[in-house]
C-alpha cells in the first residue's frame, strides 16, 4: 500500500502535519463529529508519522501497541477539512509519548488536543522491546529539522515552535 503524496504529512513548526477531509461516516446525528472519531484521527497522524520515522507506510511495519490515550475537545468539527499535527513527546525504555492537535482548515484553530502512549511492540515474540539508539536519532533530527535518509517526503521541516499540548 502507498500513500498519495496529497495525503501525506508535511512537516511544520515541530509537528507533521496531514492534511485530511472529515467524511460524513465521521459524523454524528447532531452534524459533528462524534467523539470516538477524534482517536481515529490521532491513530491516522500517529501511522503517518511513524511511517516518515522509518521510512515505509505498511501497515505491518507499526512496531507499536496503545497503552494509554486521552483527549481534551475544545471546538466542534463538522463536515470540513482539518489537519491533523502529530509530534513525539517523551521516549522511556520502550514506551512513546505522542501528542496531537485536530486543527481546523485555517492550521489555528485547535479543536482537540490529545496524547497517546505506545510501547514498541515486537510482533512475533508478542512482547514489548526497548527503543533503540537509532529510533531515538531519528526523532532527535526530525524534531530538530533535520532529515535522515529514510525520509519520503524531501520536504524539511520548518523550526518553530515546539509547545506541549
Amino acid at each position: 500500500m502507498s500513500i498519495s503524496e496529497q495525503f501525506r504529512g508535511k512537516w511544520r513548526d515541530g509537528w507533521h502535519v496531514v492534511p485530511h477531509q472529515v467524511l460524513f461516516r465521521d459524523l454524528d446525528s447532531f452534524g459533528h463529529v462524534n467523539n470516538a472519531t477524534f482517536f481515529t484521527f490521532f491513530e491516522w497522524g500517529r501511522a503517518q508519522l511513524w511511517w516518515e520515522l522509518i521510512g515505509s507506510d505498511r501497515p505491518q511495519d507499526i512496531g507499536f501497541i496503545v497503552a494509554h490515550a486521552q483527549c481534551d475537545f475544545r471546538q466542534q468539527v463538522g463536515l470540513e477539512p482539518i489537519e491533523i499535527a502529530t509530534r513525539i513527546g517523551e521516549m522511556r525504555n520502550s514506551s512513546v509519548d505522542f501528542h496531537g492537535e485536530i486543527r481546523k482548515a485555517n492550521g489555528y484553530s485547535v479543536a482537540a488536543t490529545g496524547k497517546v502512549v505506545v510501547v514498541l511492540w515486537d510482533w512475533a515474540r508478542q512482547s514489548k522491546v526497548p527503543i533503540s539508539d537509532e529510533l531515538r536519532r531519528k526523532v532527535a533530527d526530525h524534531a530538530a529539522g533535520t532529515r535522515t535518509d529514510s525520509s519520503r517526503s524531501g520536504e524539511a521541516p520548518v523550526r518553530g515552535d515546539r509547545r506541549t499540548p
